[in-house]
C-alpha cells in the first residue's frame, strides 16, 4: 500500500542550529558528543511512495521502476588469455628489484620456496624483493600488476591528464580486453596522493612530507545494450606513473558473445515487490529508502552476462530517539530482468558461515615462518545487515583458497568493545591479520547496529597493536565508511594512529562512504594471498570495484558530499611494500605515511 511520506528533519542542538535531513551524517563537533538531535519536526517536502512493514519499520521508493525495452540480449563468457606478454613489457622498465623480467611460475621463485609455498603451475608471476610485484592466472585469464609505492617518483599535477592518455593504449589494446560484443568506456582519472607524518624524541608529532601526487589510476567500465555491467566480473584498472610508465594493472575480465535475447519477467509493481521482499530482514529495526532503480548487467565473474534492475538502498536504523555517531547503511541490490541464468545476489541472505561469540583463548604470539601458517582475525558487527557476513565470508575463501595451507582461520567471531581495547592481546593483537566488518567514522566504529557498542580509535589503550606492543598484529582491514579520514578531510589526519601503531605496519580503509555490499573482500582476499603488496593491492581492488562507477556521491562527516568508495591507507613509513609474509618484530612507528585518493 502506497501513501504520502514526510520526510524527517531533524534540529541540531546549540548554537547556529540548522536543519538536517534523518539519516545524513553528523558534523564534526556533533560526533565528538554523543547526542546531536533533541526536537523532531516533520516538515512537508515532498510526495514519496511508502510501503508500512509489519515489524514497524518503513520502506519508502524515492525512484521509480523504469520502463523496460521489449527485449535484451543476454551474453555467454568465456575465459581471455592471460595477458602475459603485455604484463612483460610493462613491468621490464621496473626489472631492476625483480626475481625476473618475465613471468614464469610462482611457485618456483626463491620466496615462494623458502617459505615452503606452493602455488598451482598455472600461477605465473615475478616477485619483487620479498613480495609479488605481478601474477597471471593461465587458466582463468585474471591478472594484476601492483605499483611499487616507496620507489615511484611523484608526478606533476599538470601532468595527470597527459599520463591518463596512456591508459587509451592499453585499454585499446586486444591483448587486454579483446573485442567482442560490448564496449569499453573509459573512467575518469583519478590521483593518488601520499604525505608523511613524523613523531620526535620529545612525542611531538609534525609533518615530514607534505601531501604529494604518485600516481594516475584509470579504470575501464563495460556496456550491453547502452546499459552499464556490474558485479564482481569485468574489472580492469591501470596505475600510471611520472614518465607514462604503466606501474600497476587488474584485470578480471572474459570475452562475451551474445547468446539470445531475452523478454522483462516482471511489471514494476513486481519488481517493488522484490526489492521489498529483499528488504524485509532490514525493516526489523530500520526504515529504508530506496534512491535509484536502473537497468544494468551483472557479471558474476561466471558464464553470462544478464540483465537485472540494480537498486540502491539507503538504511536509518532506528535507535530508540538517539542519533546514530555513524552513517547510515547503504546497499546495493538485483532484481533479475528475466529468468536468471545464475544467481543473482540478495540482499536477505547471508552465504556461509557466520561468525560466532567471542571466546577467550591463551594468546596467540605466533610469527611467521616456515613451520607456522598466519594467524587470521574476523570481526563483524552485531545484529546487522547479512552484508557483513558475506564480505568476510568472501574475504576468507579467496584468501584461503589463493593458499590452502598458509592462513589459519584463528578468530572469526561477532564484535565486540572489549576484542579491540580491554581484551585486545586476546583478540585482535592476537592475530597476525585482522578484518573488521562494521559501521565506522572518523576513528570509530560500533559493533551493535550503527549506534551501539562503540570503540573510539582514541581510547585505544597504549601501546596499541603489534609486536612491540605485546601482540602479533601487523596489518589490519577496516571495511567500514570513513575510519581512515586523509589529509583533505582534516589536518589531524594522523589522530590515533601513532598510538596504535605499536609495531603494526599498515591499516586499510575508506575515508568516505561505502557500500557494505561492495565486493571488496573477494578480490582484496585474492590479491593478499597472492602474497602482493598490503597496501598497493587495496587501492588497486578497491579502485577496481564496478560498485563505484559512474562516481556515486553521499554526505560524509560534516555533511559534506564527497565520492563514494575512496579507499585510504596509513602504513609505517617503508613498510607500504609488505605483504602478508611480513610479521616479524618492528619498533613502535616513528613515521607514517597516508595513500589516499582527493574527491
Amino acid at each position: 500500500m502506497f501513501n504520502m511520506k514526510l520526510p524527517m528533519y531533524v534540529v541540531e542542538p546549540g548554537a547556529g542550529s540548522h536543519l538536517r535531513r534523518a539519516g545524513e551524517a553528523c558534523g564534526p563537533s556533533d560526533l565528538q558528543r554523543s547526542r546531536c538531535c533533541s526536537v523532531i519536526i516533520a516538515v512537508l517536502a515532498s510526495l514519496n511512495l511508502l510501503t508500512q512493514a509489519s515489524q514497524g519499520g518503513s520502506l519508502t521508493f524515492n525512484a521509480s521502476v523504469p520502463n523496460p525495452p521489449a527485449e535484451l540480449p543476454v551474453l555467454s563468457l568465456t575465459p581471455q588469455a592471460a595477458p602475459v606478454n603485455l604484463m612483460n613489457r610493462l613491468i621490464a622498465p621496473t626489472a631492476a628489484n625483480l626475481s625476473s623480467a618475465k613471468l614464469s611460475p610462482l611457485s618456483e621463485t626463491p620466496l615462494l620456496q623458502k617459505s615452503k609455498i606452493k602455488l598451482p603451475e598455472e600461477v605465473v608471476g615475478v616477485v619483487e624483493n620479498d613480495h609479488v610485484k605481478a601474477w597471471a592466472n593461465l587458466r582463468t585469464g585474471d591478472a594484476e600488476i601492483y605499483p611499487t609505492l616507496t620507489t615511484t617518483k611523484p608526478i606533476s599535477p599538470l601532468a595527470a591528464s597527459s599520463l591518463a592518455l596512456r591508459s587509451h593504449e592499453i585499454f585499446t589494446s586486444s591483448e587486454f580486453i579483446a573485442p567482442d560484443d560490448t564496449r569499453v568506456v573509459i573512467d575518469r582519472a583519478k590521483v593518488l596522493e601520499g604525505a608523511t607524518y613524523v613523531r620526535d624524541a620529545a612525542g611531538g608529532v609534525h609533518p615530514e612530507k607534505a601531501a604529494i601526487p604518485y600516481y594516475v589510476y584509470v579504470s575501464a567500465r563495460r556496456f550491453v545494450a547502452g546499459l552499464p555491467v556490474e558485479g564482481p566480473g569485468s574489472r580492469a584498472l591501470l596505475t600510471i606513473s611520472s614518465g607514462g610508465v604503466v606501474e600497476g594493472l587488474t584485470r578480471s575480465w572474459k570475452t562475451a558473445k551474445t547468446l539470445n535475447t531475452v523478454h522483462p519477467l516482471s511489471n514494476a509493481q513486481q519488481v517493488r515487490d522484490e526489492i521489498t521482499r529483499q528488504l524485509q530482514p532490514v525493516l526489523k529495526g530500520a526504515d529504508a529508502v530506496v534512491d535509484s532503480i536502473s537497468l544494468a548487467y551483472y557479471d558474476g565473474n561466471g558464464a553470462f552476462l544478464q540483465p537485472v534492475y540494480r537498486f540502491t538502498v539507503h538504511v536509518h536504523s532506528q535507535t530508540g530517539g538517539t542519533s546514530s555517531k555513524t552513517t547510515d547503511n547503504f546497499l546495493i541490490g538485483y532484481v533479475p530482468f528475466a529468468k536468471a541464468l545464475e544467481p543473482l545476489p540478495s540482499l536477505d541472505a547471508s552465504g556461509g558461515a557466520s561468525p560466532t561469540a567471542p571466546v577467550l583463548a591463551p594468546k596467540n604470539s605466533m610469527l611467521f615462518n616456515a613451520s607456522f601458517t598466519l594467524s587470521v582475525g574476523r570481526y563483524v558487527v552485531r545484529n546487522d545487515d547479512p552484508g557483513w557476513v558475506n564480505d568476510a565470508n568472501a574475504f576468507w575463501n579467496s584468501l584461503s583458497s589463493a593458499q590452502p595451507y598458509l592462513f589459519s582461520n584463528s578468530q572469526y567471531y561477532w564484535a565486540g568493545p572489549d576484542e579491540f581495547t580491554t581484551q585486545k592481546d586476546l583478540f585482535v593483537n592476537s592475530v597476525n591479520l585482522a578484518l573488521n566488518e562494521v559501521h565506522g567514522d572518523w576513528w570509530y566504529f560500533t559493533t551493535y547496529q550503527n549506534w551501539g557498542d562503540g570503540v573510539n580509535l582514541w581510547d585505544i589503550p597504549y601501546p596499541g597493536y603489534g609486536p612491540s606492543a605485546n601482540g602479533s598484529l601487523a596489518d589490519w582491514v577496516l571495511h567500514s565508511c570513513e575510519m581512515v579520514p586523509s589529509p583533505d578531510d582534516t589536518a589531524g589526519w594522523v589522530g590515533p594512529w601513532f598510538t596504535i601503531f605499536g609495531g603494526m605496519r599498515n591499516v586499510v580503509g575508506y575515508r568516505t562512504i561505502m557500500y557494505i555490499n561492495d565486493g571488496a573482500g573477494g578480490p582484496y582476499g585474492t590479491s593478499l594471498g597472492s602474497l602482493a603488496p598490503v597496501v598497493s593491492s587495496w587501492l588497486n581492488d578497491v579502485m577496481s570495484l564496478n560498485a563505484y562507477s559512474g562516481q556515486p556521491t553521499s554526505a560524509a562527516h560534516g555533511g559534506i558530499v564527497r565520492p563514494m568508495g575512496r579507499p585510504c591507507a596509513v602504513s609505517m613509513s617503508g613498510h607500504e611494500n609488505d605483504s602478508v609474509l611480513a610479521v616479524s618484530w618492528l619498533p613502535r612507528a616513528t613515521n607514517l605515511t597516508i595513500y589516499w585518493f582527493p574527491d
